[in-house]
């Protein structure tokens, strides 16, 4: 899996769900959240969407989103646009409409890593952020479809199972809304957590399914899933965007994570985890 995996210790927030931009990791919560502080160190898979060395050989960069001067050779410039070389169109531009052309492309490291029908990924390297706009409408072909736009995978390794937390953060994409002109107002972000066991099926198996609503004009929102998963399971985190009938939406993705609790450490015994 060619996903960035991070070594790391976090405040356990169970059951909590911030919005805005995320805490710092290394910091003391427990003022703000009043509940007992506890450590637990895992394993953080991310996307390296905007690692100049990773990114798929099919998306150019270029210095602006209408793709008119290309990034110079060598070095990635602080700032960029990532655009799919080879896109999908899904709406055609209509000027007389006011409508504007959507083209979108997937980006993928792995079967299961990746995001989906994505028209555009902005890189901020000096803040090492990231906004990927992906876009989804409503289908009801065979009954309502809710439209994958990302996914990532990792392997529990806490040898009595451990915690498993799907994150994304995300909010509307107010430009294509106000060019397009057709809009969701009521679109949701489907969070879904799946697991296998590879040595007896390549099937996936649904654990938990948390559906959120996400809100026009609003600031970039944490959205999460959690569940406890046995240990040596492969773990899939998958995100989906539900629409309203004849709507479609462009949702900006600005982080996805997936962490695996792999050891709460046993302050009785320095060096051991507790079983």
């Amino acid at each position: 899996m060619q996903s960035l995996i991070q070594k790391l210790a976090l405040v356990s927030l169970l059951g909590a769900t911030a919005c805005g931009a995320p805490h710092d990791l290394n910091g003391d919560l427990s003022s703000e959240t009043g509940s007992t502080e506890q450590e637990i160190n895992g394993t953080e898979v991310t996307l390296p969407i905007c690692d100049p060395n990773t990114y798929p050989a099919d998306w150019y960069c270029w210095l602006d989103y209408n793709k008119q001067t290309r990034c110079p050779e060598g070095p990635a410039p602080s700032t960029y646009w990532l655009r799919p070389r080879y896109a999908s169109t899904y709406v055609h531009a209509d000027s007389l409409r006011g409508v504007r052309a959507v083209k979108t492309g997937s980006m993928s490291w792995g079967f299961e890593d990746g995001l989906v029908k994505t028209e555009a990924v902005y890189c901020d390297r000096s803040t090492n952020t990231y906004q990927a706009s992906t876009w989804a409408r409503h289908t009801n072909i065979g009954g309502e479809q809710p439209q994958r736009v990302a996914g990532l995978t990792s392997v529990v390794d806490r040898p009595h199972g451990g915690l498993v937390r799907g994150t994304v953060l995300a909010t509307y994409d107010e430009y294509y809304c106000l060019a397009a002109g057709a809009c969701s107002d009521a679109a949701s972000l489907i969070l879904v957590l799946s697991k296998r066991d590879p040595t007896v099926s390549s099937s996936w198996t649904e654990v938990v399914r948390r559906e959120l609503p996400i809100t026009r004009w609003a600031s970039v929102g944490a959205f999460e899933v959690t569940e406890v998963i046995e240990h040596e399971m492969q773990v899939d985190f998958e995100v989906y965007v539900r629409n309203t009938p004849a709507a479609a939406t462009e949702v900006v993705i600005h982080d996805l994570r997936l962490f695996t609790e792999k050891c709460i450490p046993d302050m009785t015994n320095p060096g051991q985890c507790l079983p």
